[in-house]
């Protein structure tokens, strides 16, 4: 596949990344930790927005991820609740992907791995997140049905130069030891292989609205048939909210 552009993905670990030598070493976009959970529950990553913004100023396109433990729907909607609130205000050009690799997840099976994630997809696109999920090729292969989530963009880790997963992806992370102007220590590396975003601008996702005709005014048919599906979607995110 051509390699559309070259990029890292950063969480607090990276510590105070200088974003402009990252631009500088040729790197074109960044995946950032939104958050994960601990002991006390979901938290929002203390580096977040700073990596943000950081990496859009430098001129980076930007995605964001965030570490799943959820074990069931009614975690899933907790973290969410945490990581929606945290993204709220970004625009982002990459997907926001659910990075489902925990080993505490493994007996759950591949059926409830693979429900929970599309749950929490589901949610971030109701409220208008273009979202994706990230794994490594052995637990894609042993605890998720890509099948059943074959309409959303993939993040795949594999470290041996080649992917081992055999089907469709947008985006490879190749290296766990990179090396990079602007970063302290060690950084994941990544190809991307999509543009995600015209499609992320045409769905109106991550903070842009839907691009329509230059000639129809935004109280259009076409905008305000939008409007009211997004107005819809909100109003079923509140009741899974409320479940």
């Amino acid at each position: 596949m051509t390699v559309f552009q070259e990029g890292i993905d950063v969480s607090r670990y990276q510590g105070v990344v200088d974003w402009s030598a990252v631009a500088a070493a040729g790197k074109e976009f960044a995946i950032v930790r939104v958050g994960s959970s601990n002991q006390s529950g979901p938290y929002v990553d203390p580096y977040f927005t700073r990596n943000v913004q950081g990496a859009h100023e430098a001129g980076l396109r930007v995605g964001a991820y965030f570490y799943t433990y959820a074990k069931s729907e009614d975690e899933v909607i907790r973290e969410l609740e945490v990581f929606l609130k945290a993204l709220e205000g970004h625009r982002l050009e990459y997907p926001v992907y659910v990075d489902a690799e925990d080993a505490s997840l493994a007996s759950l099976g591949r059926e409830k791995v693979t429900g929970l994630i599309q749950f929490s997809m589901d949610i971030l696109d109701q409220k208008g997140w273009f979202p994706g999920y990230y794994s490594y090729t052995e637990f894609l292969r042993r605890y998720i049905n890509t099948r059943q989530l074959e309409d959303y963009p993939l993040w795949v880790a594999d470290y041996r130069g080649c992917v081992g997963y055999q089907g469709d992806y947008g985006v490879w992370q190749y290296s766990s030891v990179g090396q990079v102007g602007g970063v302290n220590g060690n950084v994941d590396l990544n190809y991307s292989y999509k543009d995600y975003l015209p499609l992320i601008r045409a769905a109106g996702k991550n903070g842009y609205l839907p691009e329509v005709d230059p000639g129809q005014p935004e109280n259009s048919d076409y905008y305000a048939l939008w409007r009211a599906a997004q107005d819809k979607l909100d109003r079923i995110a509140l009741i899974l909210a409320e479940e």
